[in-house]
């Protein structure tokens, strides 16, 4: 038997929320789930990875390119869901 908020593990840290409808819809085979616990609970992971900060500078520090095409930016995994 495990929880709601253990499945969220399991699953990669899905929604909370998206973990407890796989479980009440019977999506998940195979395993017993204890929804009598207070769901979701706090999960240090998830606010360590979302708990990111990186300031960018008002001036321009390091090295610029010198020419054309010299230093290119790229998004390389576009769009999320949020």
């Amino acid at each position: 038997t495990i929880t709601v908020m253990e499945l969220h593990r399991c699953m990669g840290h899905i929604s909370p929320s998206v973990a407890r409808r796989l479980a009440e819809n019977g999506l998940v085979s195979g395993l017993k789930f204890d929804m009598s616990a207070d769901e979701p609970t706090f999960c240090e992971s998830c606010v360590y990875a979302k708990a990111t900060l990186k300031l960018i500078a008002k001036e321009q520090t390091g090295e610029c390119a010198t020419d054309f095409a010299g230093e290119v930016h790229s998004d390389l995994w576009g769009p999320a869901p949020v």
